[in-house]
């Protein structure tokens, strides 16, 4: 409109501004999953705690080291949180006595977003399986697929008497 531009002379006039260029990081997983054992079709809820509140959008997903195949986990909830939630449900393949990720690169947006309110897209590297931070040094979860194989029968002594007890030894490939 042709106006001249009043000078600011205090610059609490402008009111606060903030600038936000640090980037969301993963501070730990964990799982609210009870330690323990878990068969096949049993689910477990497993969390990616950031460091600050974040926007998600489509399927990111964690990939679990879930014996002799990775197993990749959808993301199920938690955007505009700090904790990111995964579902994972056991299949009937999979084995592993002390539950993680792959390794510090599990976390995959999977064509999705994770960023902050300012827009920076989260840093989504993981601790190291195994490490302080990490869901096996925080939780104590087992899955045991393998059903147990008999591996032998045997009596304690060869020939018994009418009436006689009989002490037999069954004997499994693992603890049952």
């Amino acid at each position: 409109a042709g106006n001249t531009a009043a000078a600011i002379t205090n610059p609490s006039d402008l009111g606060a501004v903030i600038v936000d260029a640090n980037s969301p990081t993963v501070t730990g997983v964990t799982s609210t999953s009870s330690n323990g054992f878990y068969i096949n079709g049993n689910t477990l809820s497993i969390q990616v705690i950031l460091s600050e509140v974040v926007n998600v959008t489509g399927t990111p997903q964690l990939t679990l080291n879930t014996g002799e195949t990775a197993t990749a986990v959808n993301y199920s909830s938690g955007t505009t949180t700090n904790t990111l939630n995964f579902i994972y449900t056991v299949g009937p393949s999979h084995n592993n006595c002390d539950l993680d990720y792959t390794g510090t690169s599990s976390l995959s947006l999977n064509s999705g977003t994770i960023t902050d309110t300012a827009g920076n897209d989260a840093t989504l590297t993981l601790p190291a399986p195994g490490a302080t931070g990490s869901l096996g040094a925080s939780k104590n979860i087992v899955i045991d697929t393998d059903t147990p194989d008999l591996s032998s029968i045997a009596a304690a002594d060869a020939t018994y008497k009418v009436g006689q007890e009989i002490d037999i030894t069954v004997t499994w490939d693992e603890t049952v």
